[in-house]
């Protein structure tokens, strides 16, 4: 039996979107991002070989910016790489870096919550097993209390954006219905997001109050329409999709 190797695949700047249009839907920036050129906080864009002052940090997942120095030093490059080549964290089977890694991150963490941890890749399933956990808590206090197998809703706000998996396709509902319109939902109370607009002026915060407490009206109204059913309720404390709503 013979093994066939695939040639190397090499693409220039300006071929990129060609690249990927002929086989992936491509409706993102026209720029192409040079990962070793870019630094801090500038992408370099390679297509027109520029330094772009970046205020998107691709969807919040670059909270220190490119290259950061302390991830460039030959150390770090020689631990990291047996990580990048081999999968270092799993459930059953372990490693020296998934230990140093959790004992590193619960040092950052209230000591009440560090016997506690729950890893997950990826935000949406993050919010799913934050809910699961709410569910499973719920129902079993009604369990106890002899009041049957309920807990199973959320209250959530209106342009809200928490995933686009599972349970959290019932929770976003932004701009956008591709998202979610034709995907199986729960019917979950949604309730207005009584969020900030600048500047704040007196007039603004006193708009701001008054639909806060509507929204304080509807989350009780909520609980009152399904008595012991409601599992928890969940807010960013910034919609970004949303529209960049921020909550006092």
């Amino acid at each position: 039996m013979t093994t066939s190797v695939l040639q190397s695949v090499r693409i220039a700047p300006a071929e990129v979107r060609d690249a990927l249009s002929r086989h992936i839907l491509v409706d993102g920036y026209h720029l192409v991002q040079d990962i070793e050129k870019s630094h801090g906080v500038w992408l370099h864009d390679a297509a027109r070989g520029r330094d772009m002052l970046d205020f998107f940090g691709h969807f919040s997942t670059t909270p220190i910016g490119f290259n950061h120095p302390k991830m460039a030093t030959p150390e770090f490059s020689r631990r990291i790489l047996p990580t990048a080549l081999n999968k270092p964290a799993n459930s059953d089977v372990y490693t020296t870096y998934l230990a140093e890694f959790v004992e590193t991150f619960a040092r950052t963490v209230p000591e009440a919550m560090r016997r506690h941890l729950f890893f997950v890749e990826g935000g949406s399933l993050a919010v799913e097993n934050a809910l699961k956990v709410a569910f499973d808590w719920k129902v079993r206090k009604n369990l106890a209390a002899g009041k049957g197998e309920k807990g199973s809703q959320v209250i959530h706000f209106r342009q809200a954006f928490h995933g686009r998996s599972g349970y959290t396709l019932s929770l976003t509902n932004t701009a956008d219905p591709r998202k979610y319109q034709y995907f199986p939902r729960f019917p979950w109370p949604r309730v207005r997001n009584p969020h900030l607009r600048f500047p704040i002026t007196e007039q603004v915060l006193a708009a701001t109050v008054a639909e806060e407490e509507l929204a304080v009206a509807e989350i009780e109204r909520a609980v009152a329409e399904n008595p012991d059913d409601i599992a928890c309720l969940i807010i960013e404390p910034i919609q970004g999709e949303g529209g960049d709503h921020h909550f006092r």
